[in-house]
């Protein structure tokens, strides 16, 4: 792992990876890529069976950031009340069904729930994203991310630049290292060479394969050719070339607002 400084440098960069508990394999490559390569941050699903367990993990990894990975549209919630969010079988709604029914009263519960259970396992909570950036999906959800982030003080991803006033976010995301096409070093050298002055973030999915993630996601081979992407040493090298700083979003809100 490139050890991240107090230095200052015009240029700062997130490596977040998605989806931290989904599955033992996903936990076990973040934590993997973040020892081993150039991962500073991930966020947590707190509504996986795995979560708690790889949440203890992660507290062998002091310089990782940990933020919540707010879950609308998978699996079950944390809430025992939110009748807008779920069908009969008590699992979230997904697609057209959820952006049809969802009340921001109901997210905004589960996503208190989310959150004060990520706190209650692991205190150091540095941001908010979402699950298939629902909060960038649903403007209900974005009311309530908003709220919640303003309340408790914490950064929030961003797709574009960041005109919330009242939360803190990056001024760059770059979503698109994903899918066979775009995961190869070559791709992921182009946006660490071409990163502007500011905070960045790139978002990535590294992960071990196991019979949990092949059951419960379709992204699946292309997660372990991250991981060996995002622990390939040429990418430490552009990074200290470029004089970027490698950081997580903790604090980024006393720099940078």
């Amino acid at each position: 792992m490139i050890q991240m400084t107090d230095r200052w440098t015009k240029k700062k960069i997130i490596i977040n990876a998605d989806d931290f508990g989904m599955t033992p394999g996903v936990t076990a490559g973040i934590l993997y890529a973040h020892q081993f390569g150039i991962v500073t941050s991930t966020t947590a699903m707190v509504n996986r069976p795995f979560a708690k367990e790889s949440l203890t993990l992660a507290k062998n990894c002091p310089d990782l950031g940990i933020g919540l990975h707010f879950v609308l549209d998978a699996g079950k919630p944390i809430s025992k009340n939110v009748p807008s969010l779920i069908d009969h079988s008590g699992q979230f709604l997904t697609g057209h069904f959820l952006m049809k029914s969802a009340k921001k009263t109901d997210i905004k519960t589960e996503l208190l729930a989310q959150l004060e259970l990520l706190l209650q396992w692991y205190p150091n909570v540095t941001h908010i994203d979402s699950h298939h950036h629902m909060h960038l999906h649903l403007p209900e959800a974005l009311e309530a991310v908003l709220e919640v982030a303003e309340a408790y003080k914490l950064p929030v991803r961003s797709f574009t630049e960041n005109h919330w006033h009242t939360v803190d976010s990056t001024d760059k995301l770059y979503y698109d290292f994903y899918g066979t096409e775009n995961v190869t070093v070559p791709y992921l050298e182009s946006i660490l060479k071409n990163i502007e002055d500011g905070v960045s973030e790139v978002m990535c999915h590294p992960a071990f394969l196991d019979p949990w993630l092949l059951a419960a996601s379709s992204y699946t081979e292309t997660r372990m050719k991250e991981l060996e992407i995002l622990t390939d040493n040429r990418l430490k090298e552009i990074i200290h070339d470029q004089t970027m700083e490698l950081v997580h979003f903790g604090g980024i809100h006393h720099e940078y607002r």
